[in-house]
């Protein structure tokens, strides 16, 4: 979300989680993956919807190394230096094939912050605070983004998909839009909720589980819902 409906925390669809999981494509070619391909389709793809399978591995194997990692060898240093390393070995194969570095290296900031903290704390549950973080923030710009009665959604289909481009003169398309910005809203909500309190109280291992559950199972379901909602305005307006 980025800030935005995938960011992935640290590597999350955006998700993300978040509708600002779309993956960039290069200038003049339509995405391949993520929301922005899911959203042109007739029938809803959730492997398109999360970035196939180098998004997942992207996405859960820096989070699924490190709580393993630190539940086996008990040592911070080493489960943080792990998850930085994936996520780097990510990064220079998209480099090596000249591909999209946003998500990557978005996800490498986020899993090296949060692996300094985490090493300079001692404590493992400090690696999460960057994704908790953006997460809040997340939700923020998604409540005033609907305060201003430009529900992030909206602007971002508008973007994605030429047919909607007007949807900001349709009520029937704003309200859908906001609907499903709401749907972002409480997913970011729900993380803030449920992770806040494993991280303060230090349980580990339960943190990064509730950070897989609510990672790419979650977006994949906000996505569906949300392609749902669009096909059904498409439908509405004419233009399947």
């Amino acid at each position: 979300m980025t800030a935005g409906p995938h960011h992935p925390e640290h590597q999350e669809p955006a998700a993300a989680p978040d509708p600002a999981r779309a993956q960039q494509e290069p200038a003049g070619k339509a995405p391949r993956s993520g929301l922005g391909a899911v959203l042109q389709e007739e029938d809803f793809s959730v492997s398109d919807a999360i970035g196939g399978p180098r998004g997942i591995a992207e996405s859960v194997l820096p989070t699924l190394l490190f709580v393993v990692l630190y539940v086996i060898a008990g040592s911070v240093t080493v489960a943080a230096g792990a998850a930085v390393a994936v996520v780097a070995v990510a990064l220079v194969a998209r480099l090596v094939r000249r591909e999209s570095l946003s998500t990557v290296i978005g996800g490498l900031i986020g899993v090296a912050l949060g692996a300094v903290l985490a090493i300079r704390s001692g404590e493992g549950s400090d690696f999460y605070w960057p994704g908790i973080a953006t997460n809040a923030v997340s939700l923020l710009v998604v409540l005033v983004s609907l305060a201003l009665r430009r529900p992030l959604v909206g602007l971002l289909i508008g973007v994605l998909d030429p047919r909607v481009q007007d949807w900001a003169q349709d009520p029937d398309a704003r309200r859908v839009y906001s609907r499903a910005t709401l749907l972002f809203a409480g997913l970011y909500a729900a993380k803030v909720a449920v992770q806040l309190p494993l991280l303060l109280t230090g349980q580990v291992a339960a943190l990064g589980i509730a950070k897989l559950a609510m990672g790419l199972p979650a977006f994949a379901v906000i996505g569906y819902l949300v392609w749902l909602m669009h096909r059904g305005l498409l439908a509405r307006r004419g233009q399947r």
